[in-house]
């Protein structure tokens, strides 16, 4: 899934303090805001009644829907979930659409801190890149980027000075439209399992994490909220090895996040974060003024697309009669003295984190990775930088417009599925309640621990047996890791009838490339002969002649 594996492997998020009347107090190991090279603990699964912190819990689930999500919010749980419902089904159209469907970057970006030599084995790391113009939508042929790049979506730098958001703000890293770019279909490649992992997964996380230099409890919780969400995907698409399905692992779901109400917490104040910022752009009006081609053909549709953002907005705005002030206030971060300063090194540091993407050998793993990043590096520089109401500039690029958006609809995803695995725990304690139980399906290969390692599977004991998940040394190659992956129980015979089908289309290609040769000396002859035809006879310019069958123009 994803960037998700990497992002899954080592959950260790926290936020400290009250909300409402519900303890959002995170256990004592989960305070680790700086990863350190300590011995990963064992997770341990006997039964969903070992959950106790889980505000999933009869006793408690009424409490945490009414308990605010953060200090700086006024919305509680309940509101949240009740917003999604209703924007949810737009949000979902709106991804699939051609223009917010296709992102451009780099996949061969070598790593700017660290020599990394690492790289995924499995074919799941692979991206299905779209290497022909052709094949791109028509919103994203040549002649409508060229379109794209003078309109109102992105202003050039020297344009106007005193732009609302310069380009020096930029919270994220951009991908250049150079050689090395390419362009990938998000619905064709869907964040999913991958098999990703190792010790360069925890380097990777760990650097994310220490980003945080200045301790900064807000870009802390972005962070975590972050890696809470993609361990919910994760969760929600896990693979089942007996089907060879992707389905809901409840099991896993809980140990990550079901069991951790400050996770979910962090995940709720970053669905609220992106939402703000896509409220912050409709009131603004930019919306209103983007031009996202000058094709006449595309008109309907962008005006569609506004419709939609409408529709996501409107909802939203009925949590205050401020709209300035709806969801979130992100003015109450920097009333400090040296808020600047703050703001500066949020900036640079989440810059960074973009950065650090381009050290994931997984390809599927970096296309969300840095979407995804760049989503929230969007989302910040939208709720920092923009403040004039009335100016009529703004410096956004259409990579960033289709980061913010895919960004909130995985956040949507999220908060859906959450609220899916409640009623999946809810069947679940009912069971063991009425004795009835079922084999468990954490002890599958790749599970994770709390600690970002990749643990190994063991034997369920039918005996009645706790269910000991043990954990592989901290720094295990990631080779070895890679084998179990691959290791698939493949007939031989399905091998065989793979490779021969690889052979037979081999062959299938040289025959007819003999079956045309005659053909296109035919052909060549027969130039050749009308030339020196037309040349004896005097009707041919020479040089024209020669330009038409020789000459290439690059």
């Amino acid at each position: 899934m994803l960037f998700v594996m990497f992002l899954f492997a080592g959950l260790t998020l926290a936020d400290t303090g009250k909300l409402g009347k519900f303890s959002f107090d995170p256990v004592e190991d989960d305070i680790l805001v700086k990863y350190e090279k300590k011995p990963p603990q064992p997770v341990q699964f006997d039964n969903y009644h070992q959950f106790t912190r889980t505000p999933f819990r009869d006793d408690v689930y009424e409490l945490f829907l009414e308990s605010k999500v953060d200090e700086s919010t006024s919305a509680t749980f309940k509101d949240i979930n009740q917003l999604n419902e209703k924007i949810r089904p737009v949000i979902k159209e709106l991804v699939k659409e051609n223009f917010f469907r296709i992102f451009r970057l780099n996949l061969y970006k070598e790593c700017p801190f660290w020599k990394a030599t690492g790289f995924c084995m499995h074919q799941t790391c692979a991206v299905d890149t779209i290497d022909d113009f052709k094949d791109l939508p028509e919103i994203w042929q040549p002649e409508a980027l060229g379109k794209l790049e003078d309109s109102v979506l992105v202003k050039k730098l020297n344009d106007e000075v005193d732009s609302s958001i310069n380009s020096t703000k930029d919270y994220c890293d951009l991908d250049g439209f150079i050689h090395d770019t390419v362009f990938v279909d998000l619905v064709a490649n869907p964040e999913r399992f991958t098999g990703y992992g190792g010790d360069q997964s925890w380097q990777i996380w760990k650097n994310v994490y220490n980003e945080n230099c200045f301790n900064l409890e807000f870009f802390y919780k972005i962070v975590s909220g972050m890696h809470a969400s993609i361990s919910t995907h994760l969760s929600n698409e896990y693979l089942d090895k007996k089907s060879m399905d992707y389905k809901p692992n409840l099991e896993q779901f809980m140990i990550r996040v079901g069991n951790h109400p400050d996770r979910i917490a962090n995940l709720y104040l970053n669905y609220i974060v992106v939402l703000k910022a896509l409220l912050k752009l409709e009131t603004h009006g930019v919306f209103d003024r983007l031009a996202y081609c000058e094709d006449s053909n595309f008109v309907e549709r962008e005006n569609e697309f506004k419709a939609k953002f409408k529709q996501l907005s409107d909802p939203a705005l009925e949590f205050s009669d401020h709209k300035d002030e709806c969801m979130f206030d992100e003015n109450i971060l920097f009333k400090e003295k040296d808020s600047l300063t703050v703001k500066e090194e949020i900036r640079e540091n989440f810059k960074n984190i973009t950065r650090i993407m381009d050290c994931v050998h997984c390809d599927r793993c970096r296309l969300w990775g840095k979407l995804q990043t760049t989503g929230y590096g969007t989302a910040l520089k939208v709720l920092f930088e923009l403040k004039d109401r009335e100016s009529m500039d703004v410096d956004l690029s259409n990579i960033e417009l289709i980061a913010l958006v895919n960004t909130f609809d995985r956040l949507s995803k999220s908060v859906e599925s959450i609220n899916n695995f409640k009623r999946l725990y809810e069947e679940a304690y009912r069971k063991e309640e009425l004795g009835e139980t079922e084999e468990s399906t954490i002890n599958t290969t790749f599970d994770f621990n709390p600690n970002n390692e990749v643990v190994r599977s063991v034997e369920t004991k039918k005996e009645g047996k706790k269910n000991l998940v043990k954990t592989p040394d901290l720094f295990k190659k990631e080779a070895e890791i890679y084998e179990d992956s691959v290791r698939r129980q493949r007939l031989f015979l399905e091998i065989f009838v793979e490779e021969l089908k690889a052979v037979l289309k081999t062959a299938l290609w040289v025959l007819k490339s003999y079956y045309i040769f005659p053909k296109i000396i035919y052909n060549w002859c027969l130039i050749r002969i009308v030339y020196y035809w037309n040349t004896f006879i005097g009707h041919v310019n020479e040089d024209f002649d020669f330009d038409r069958l020789y000459t290439i123009n690059i």
